[in-house]
């Protein structure tokens, strides 16, 4: 092995992981940049996560007329939409990725969340998938999949007229 070892295109800084432009196309670095995608998210930093974007990124979950962050939303202006939203309207208890599946392309990322809705008080548990696609080591579209009818029973008041 060489003196550089088995890492030679991974930099580190400030214990996180940045993947130098040469392995970014690579599924492996693919997978670094999603975990990174993660870590930012714990440390809620957001110009992270705004690093890792592509400016024309689509970010979306599945549409539900009780959830106010659900739908599409473009370019690194509507992420930012999509964050405050999801702020106001509830708090992650817990996100854990567990599983990390890639291609040249997209990294598909399986795993488990618990979440309260702050209107209701009520928490969800869904298992998730996340589908993070790239083009020239960015992030251009970020798809969640997930339990949408427990979501919506959390986020659902007692007037059975309130929906969106």
């Amino acid at each position: 092995m060489s003196r550089r070892g088995r890492n030679a295109n991974v930099k580190r800084t400030d214990s996180e992981t940045m993947v130098e432009q040469d392995e970014r196309d690579r599924p492996s670095g693919h997978i670094k940049t999603v975990q990174a995608l993660y870590a930012a998210f714990q440390k809620r930093d957001v110009s992270a996560i705004l690093a890792l974007l592509s400016p024309d990124v689509e970010w979306s979950e599945p549409e539900n007329p009780f959830n106010p962050a659900a739908g599409t939303r473009h370019g690194q202006a509507g992420f930012l939409e999509w964050l405050r939203i999801g702020n106001e309207s509830e708090e992650i208890v817990r996100l854990e990725p567990r599983q990390f599946l890639s291609n040249t392309e997209s990294v598909a990322v399986v795993g488990y969340t618990k979440c309260r809705v702050r209107a209701t008080g009520r928490e969800y548990e869904t298992d998730f998938v996340h589908l993070v696609t790239f083009r020239e080591g960015k992030i251009v579209c970020f798809q969640e999949f997930f339990d949408t009818y427990a979501a919506g029973e959390a986020f659902r008041s007692e007037d059975p007229d309130d929906a969106r």
